[in-house]
């Protein structure tokens, strides 16, 4: 599912060059975009498809300066990410299914945020691709399609009118069970308990005489 936020970091990543072309963003500044339907904001995390309409929605771009060093950082850095060698697409699935795996095991929350996994989580606890917000999108929508990550809609603590949708890793698929390093067909973690006497097959046959 493509959010308003996902749009909303797309228009903000792509369109700077263009502006720093005509002249209108100064070196410093950075871009702060944000849809709106007439004078409201819209929710971030609602879905974008289906709910644009150009007759009452607009998109808002402002200006606001970087952190000190944050400019000349960020176009040192272009050069290297363009020529480095990408990381294959079964490798970043990878990568986001076992970060997806730590932060489920998180004690005390009872799920975990799309949205906060996105940007929180794996900017964070990602590998160096994941500090691309279109590349931990174009992934993350990759394992979704795949059903690798399952979705849901639960409700949100903070505001009961606006639920949360959920994410959570499809433990029941070999892909996955291999990517978190269990093998495929069965569940993770499950080793037989011995158990002392006579097998519970023998027991059964013997009760059915």
């Amino acid at each position: 599912m493509i959010t308003n936020a996902d749009v909303e970091s797309e228009i903000a990543r792509q369109i700077p060059n263009s502006l720093r072309k005509l002249g209108i963003l100064p070196k410093g500044y950075q871009c702060e975009v944000r849809l709106h339907r007439g004078n409201r904001k819209k929710r971030r995390d609602a879905e974008f498809e289906g709910n644009w309409d150009p007759h009452t929605d607009s998109i808002r771009i402002a200006f606001s300066p970087m952190e000190e060093g944050a400019d000349s950082a960020s176009s040192d850095a272009a050069p290297s990410s363009a020529q480095a060698t990408p990381e294959p697409v079964e490798d970043r699935l990878s990568r986001m299914l076992r970060a997806l795996d730590r932060a489920e095991s998180r004690p005390g929350y009872e799920f975990v945020s799309l949205k906060w996994f996105r940007d929180t989580a794996l900017l964070h606890d990602g590998p160096p691709w994941a500090a691309d917000a279109s590349a931990r999108h174009e992934v993350l929508r990759e394992a979704i399609d795949r059903r690798y990550i399952l979705t849901s809609k639960v409700a949100n603590p903070r505001d009961p009118h606006f639920p949360v949708t959920a994410i959570r890793l499809n433990r029941q698929m070999p892909e996955v069970s291999a990517a978190l390093g269990h093998r495929a067909g069965g569940p993770p973690g499950f080793r037989p308990v011995p158990i002392r006497g006579e097998s519970l097959s023998e027991t059964v046959l013997r009760d059915r005489r």
